[in-house]
């Protein structure tokens, strides 16, 4: 039998403050240990695993009048593991609410799916991942107040729907192998100013 055990990383603000928006994601529970997997089933019948993240990303956008103008950055997952059948990452919001949210004011997620993401538009947020699902290999870049960009993103999954899989191996992760998760921000100046916010949960099993 395989023992799996999930880990957990929670991106516990994204903050948006329009007029500059400022999108931070601050992830915390930076390393989890996994315990002991059956002989065969891991290196020296020992499966380890750690995870870890950067403690926060910060998109920053500023529109201007008449115009939509949308931020990328990113979040780095690091997941390490002997286990020789590899491992699987994956990604929902922390609760059923896939809004920014600053009071009564929300910025939507975008409803492009990962497997069929769509370009940005104005007031919504979203994510890809390179070379997984359909979004296509990239290379996503950093943007700071650009235009909308070219690359498709797709909606972060309510905790009530399907994890979206952004990351999976075969093989031992060892040393350890990064995901970066782009988020996307689009804003044009008829979103409320204020300072909006929601939460990411990451979790990583053994294969």
């Amino acid at each position: 039998m395989i023992h799996k055990k999930a880990f957990i990383l929670r991106i516990v603000a994204i903050a948006a403050i329009i007029g500059g928006i400022v999108a931070t994601p601050a992830i915390v529970d930076a390393q989890s240990p996994y315990g002991a997997g059956t002989y065969g089933t891991c290196d020296y019948n020992a499966c380890g695993i750690t995870f870890g993240a950067q403690a926060s990303v910060s998109v920053n956008v500023s529109p201007s009048s008449g115009a939509t103008s949308c931020s990328v950055t990113n979040a780095e997952v690091q997941v390490a593991t002997k286990s020789s059948t590899g491992y699987t990452l994956s990604m929902t919001n922390t609760d059923t609410n896939t809004s920014l949210m600053s009071g009564g004011n929300s910025i939507p997620t975008k409803s492009g799916t990962s497997a069929s993401p769509t370009a940005m538009t104005a007031n919504t947020w979203g994510y890809r991942v390179d070379g997984i699902n359909g979004f296509g290999a990239g290379p996503t870049s950093v943007v700071t107040n650009g235009t909308v960009p070219v690359l498709t993103f797709a909606a972060i999954p309510a905790s009530s729907a399907t994890p979206d899989i952004i990351a999976t191996t075969t093989t031992p992760a060892d040393p350890y192998i990064s995901t970066y998760v782009w988020y996307g921000l689009c804003a044009n100046a008829s979103q409320p100013n204020g300072e909006y916010s929601d939460s990411v949960t990451y979790t990583v099993v053994v294969n």
